[in-house]
């Protein structure tokens, strides 16, 4: 068994949802099924039960849970000393950034953190779109740079900046010749959508739906910047961009529109709840002492 899946089983034991589960894991339902299955195996007996409406714990499982969940608090916090002793020696602090946000406004910000912390190392971690949340839950990077929304109890959030956002269209469309646009104008394209493990709110959020519950028509699925411009360039998907992206990205076949009422592009500074080391505190507050407010959703 690996701590992953003790997790896993840990996680449905509280909410005793195989698909609320997996989101939360973000894992496919019969992912997090074939895991809960192969721990099973290899113990020997059943954790739960599966009902066609209903999942439960076996008296088994819910005395194996009980242990296994004392376990990982205690392997957690042997891990968060070790960690710390470990960093004694080299204080450093790893930032995530996806493509975007690494632009003009990030850099005073960092520059300022530097001075004010030269015995804290920076080391960075370009980012997909698919991976920023998870790459701080599995404590691949201390802190990363991500656009909101993203609701996720388990992270926090320092506001950084706001802009305006900008249509990605196809230079080929009717609607490149125009001089702004509106959300309607572009409510019936299709839209570059980013790919699976995204965080959830982004779909909406990108192609403009005020109604969560709508779902946009799909001109393709992305996993980079890179990919969404090709997209709208050669397979006429539309996207919606920072501002500042439209300045970093000069792609043939693209043009950039700005919106006239479209919500703005809100970067922040996550981390995970509960993480006060040193050099993540140090960031945050940086980045607070840059703004006349934080945010956290």
């Amino acid at each position: 068994m690996d701590t992953r899946q003790l997790r896993m089983a840990v996680t449905l034991s509280e909410i005793l949802h195989f698909g609320k589960t997996a989101e939360l894991e973000n894992i496919a339902q019969s992912g997090l099924s074939v895991q809960i299955a192969k721990l099973e195996n290899e113990l020997g007996f059943k954790i739960f039960h599966r009902g066609s409406n209903r999942v439960c714990l076996t008296n088994a499982g819910e005395k194996f849970i009980a242990h296994a969940s004392a376990w990982l608090e205690s392997i957690g916090e042997i891990t968060e000393e070790c960690r710390a002793l470990s960093k004694k020696a080299v204080r450093t602090l790893r930032v995530g950034f996806f493509n975007d946000g690494a632009h003009e406004k990030v850099y005073p910000i960092i520059s300022l953190f530097q001075q004010a912390n030269p015995d804290i190392r920076l080391t960075f971690t370009e980012l997909t779109m698919t991976n920023q949340v998870q790459s701080l839950l599995t404590d691949k990077v201390d802190v990363a740079l991500i656009r909101l929304p993203v609701s996720d109890e388990r992270l926090a959030f320092d506001y950084v900046c706001e802009e305006p956002r900008v249509a990605a269209v196809p230079a080929f469309h009717d609607l490149a010749d125009a001089s702004r646009l509106s959300c309607g104008d572009l409510y019936e394209q299709p839209f570059a959508i980013a790919g699976s493990g995204a965080p959830q709110e982004w779909m909406p959020y990108w192609s403009l739906r005020a109604d969560t519950s709508s779902m946009p028509k799909i001109g393709a699925e992305v996993y980079s910047i890179n990919e969404s411009l090709a997209a709208v360039a050669y397979s006429g998907a539309f996207d919606t961009y920072p501002l500042s992206a439209s300045r970093l990205y000069n792609q043939p076949g693209v043009r950039f529109i700005p919106l006239t009422d479209a919500p703005g592009s809100i970067l922040a500074l996550a981390s995970v709840q509960g993480n006060v080391s040193p050099e993540v505190m140090a960031m945050r507050h940086t980045v607070q002492s840059c703004q006349k407010f934080s945010v956290r959703q």
